[in-house]
């Protein structure tokens, strides 16, 4: 993860939710990942943008819906110390809902969330004749999220519905995040793997999201022409979540989980690298399938240094 390129995926496109299927996404403010690290040797700051779309249908009643669209823009970098590496995400989310109630709109600071990740193995070696270099490198990391966000859901309001606390921009809870990491490189050719587990607590008011588990693995090639190296990938990304909990009790049908095709390329010339990718889904089942995953895009530059 310091001179080599590394595709480093936690990818969350995860749901909670509550009460009516109008409010079930709460995709917004659950949204981690690391994504494609650029190709730096000491640190790297960089700015992502993410687009994706929800639609929710409530199987009793098709005339009660919700399409709800999620916009992104964060400021994320990184820092080695030697095997340690620093690495932050400060996240300002958008998100507007067109439903049988109206359309309804917000916006705000997300949660700040800090990694820390030590390599415990780091090992080359060559074929017999000499024309395979093969490398892994094994990364074992956690990271804390903090309660920076806007989260304004007042429980004590006559018009309160437990879907609130998916709409806003931060959780409001602390949250707490460990990965491992496994980068296999032969010659121009890649596989990535990441496993994580994020341990959810309550926020103020008592609201609980589900413990996060994601599961990912990409190939990757590089192509150079140019002085530009080109790295297509593709891959496939789990996350599943365990059920939320408000003040104790069970949210029903808040658990769920969502396999998705990811597909994307990175291309770096010098220190700057511009990175997009997409996730089409293979499999879902959000909300006991009252809500989809339509589409989810990512586009981000970075400055390495």
């Amino acid at each position: 993860m310091t001179r080599s390129f590394s595709l480093t995926l936690i990818l969350s496109i995860l749901f909670v939710s509550g009460g009516f299927a109008c409010e079930i996404c709460g995709c917004g403010n659950s949204n981690f990942q690391i994504g494609l690290l650029p190709n730096f040797t000491k640190g790297f700051i960089g700015y992502r943008y993410t687009t994706s779309q929800f639609n929710s249908v409530l199987r009793t009643d098709a005339t009660q819906f919700s399409h709800d669209y999620y916009k992104t823009m964060e400021v994320w970098g990184g820092y080695n110390f030697g095997k340690f590496q620093v690495m932050a995400f400060m996240p300002y989310v958008f998100s507007r809902k067109v439903s049988d109630d109206g359309v309804t709109t917000s916006n705000g600071a997300g949660d700040l969330l800090q990694l820390v990740n030590y390599r415990i193995i780091s090992s080359t070696s060559l074929s017999k004749d000499e024309r395979v270099s093969l490398r892994h490198d094994l990364f074992l990391g956690g990271g804390i999220k903090l309660p920076t966000g806007i989260n304004r859901v007042d429980t004590g309001n006559p018009n309160f519905n437990i879907g609130d606390f998916n709409s806003q921009a931060g959780t409001g809870s602390v949250d707490y995040l460990f990965n491992l990491t496994h980068n296999m490189m032969w010659n121009r050719s890649g596989i990535v793997t990441n496993v994580a587990y994020r341990i959810n607590s309550a926020n103020r008011q008592g609201y609980e999201f589900g413990n996060r588990t994601y599961v990912n693995t990409a190939y990757y090639y590089t192509f150079t022409t140019w002085n530009v190296k080109i790295k297509p990938n593709a891959g496939v990304s789990y996350q599943s979540n365990a059920i939320n909990k408000f003040q104790g009790a069970v949210v029903k049908d808040s658990n769920g989980y969502n396999l998705n095709f990811t597909a994307g390329v990175n291309v770096l010339r010098n220190k700057i690298g511009f990175n997009a990718m997409a996730f089409v889904p293979v499999a879902q089942n959000i909300y006991d399938g009252q809500t989809r995953l339509q589409s989810r895009i990512l586009l981000g530059l970075t400055y390495s240094f």
